[in-house]
């Protein structure tokens, strides 16, 4: 094949949402955080990560 692998710095990254979301416990509420992110390279190649965690910057 003649196609040449892209850098990783060349891909362009969005955050599309980000939420709070909460567990009621006996104790109280427990937060954590779900994140939405896209990313692609400007010709047509994208992907999408939702992640999940307890901080934002992990999320």
């Amino acid at each position: 094949m003649a196609n040449i692998e892209k850098q990783a710095g060349e891909l362009q990254e969005k955050l599309i949402a980000v939420n709070r979301v909460s567990k009621t416990v006996k104790g109280g509420r427990i937060f954590s955080f779900t994140a939405l992110t896209v990313v692609g390279d400007g010709e047509g190649r994208v992907g999408f990560g939702y992640g999940k965690a307890r901080e934002v910057p992990a999320a």
